[in-house]
């Protein structure tokens, strides 16, 4: 779906920072903070503050996913059909895509022990990749 139809296909005003943001998320893999767009789209006039606004209209419309990084920081990225997780090397930041999800029978498991409903989690798994594992060799 093409960013004016998300905007439209959810009731949502076409406006120059909302295309922007989408076509920007629309272009990445990994989810990202706010700061990193602010950092591509200022040259464009958007304001940190407008990205924010935008970016918590997404995510309460369903566009955008909302994660918290290792260190607590606001992810974002946006919706997918097919869910998918990321490794990334705590110490080179290398990232990594997995396709699928390896959590869906983990969280039934644990929906049946603890008897909570699980709705979501985060993307992102965190370890040191081979080639930082030789270097610490």
């Amino acid at each position: 779906m093409t960013p004016l139809d998300l905007l439209e296909t959810n009731s949502l005003k076409k406006t120059k920072a909302r295309l922007l943001i989408l076509n920007f998320l629309s272009s990445t893999s990994f989810p990202v903070k706010a700061e990193e767009i602010y950092m591509s789209l200022n040259k464009e006039g958007i304001d940190l503050s407008t990205i924010y606004r935008t970016l918590n209209t997404f995510v309460t419309k369903g566009i955008v996913k909302k994660e918290h990084g290792r260190d607590k920081e606001s992810l974002f990225i946006l919706e997918q059909e097919e869910d998918s997780h990321i490794l990334v090397c705590s110490k080179c930041k290398k990232r990594i895509i997995l396709k699928g999800c390896p959590y869906h029978e983990v969280n039934k498991a644990i929906e049946k022990e603890t008897g909570f409903m699980i709705f979501d989690h985060n993307t992102e798994i965190y370890g040191i990749c081979p080639e930082c594992r030789k270097i610490d060799q």
